[in-house]
């Protein structure tokens, strides 16, 4: 079972690094419209989702389709949870988070420095 586990853990960390392609890219494109437009580039929040709530649609503001949260309660794997207003954590396994939050414009990665380096 140690082999499935391993493959499973991979393909969760890869998926966690194309989200977080997807939502820094889409981060990059709204500061680029905001410069075009001549407006503030300060991004105060990535969606209007509802903090720690199943279902929800997050990173709406910045990229064009759904990610759908799940809840503390719920805690499904490979899924996100919205923890506050700009922070998200990735649930990789039943006992290990990853910890993101939207700082100073940009999605940082805010687990270990292991884990950070990885998705990098």
């Amino acid at each position: 079972m140690p082999k499935f586990s391993n493959i499973s853990n991979t393909s969760k960390v890869t998926e966690l690094k194309s989200n977080l392609a997807l939502i820094r890219n889409g981060i990059n494109k709204f500061k680029t419209n905001q410069i075009l437009l001549a407006q503030s580039l300060d991004i105060t929040s990535l969606d209007s989702a509802i903090v720690d709530k199943n279902n929800e649609s997050l990173f709406a503001k910045v990229i064009d389709f759904s990610i759908i949260s799940t809840s503390s309660s719920e805690n499904e794997i490979g899924k996100w949870i919205k923890t506050s207003q700009s922070s998200y954590e990735y649930l990789l396994s039943s006992s290990k988070k990853v910890l993101f939050f939207l700082e100073d414009n940009n999605f940082k990665c805010k687990s270990g420095f292991e884990i950070c380096k990885e998705l990098e």
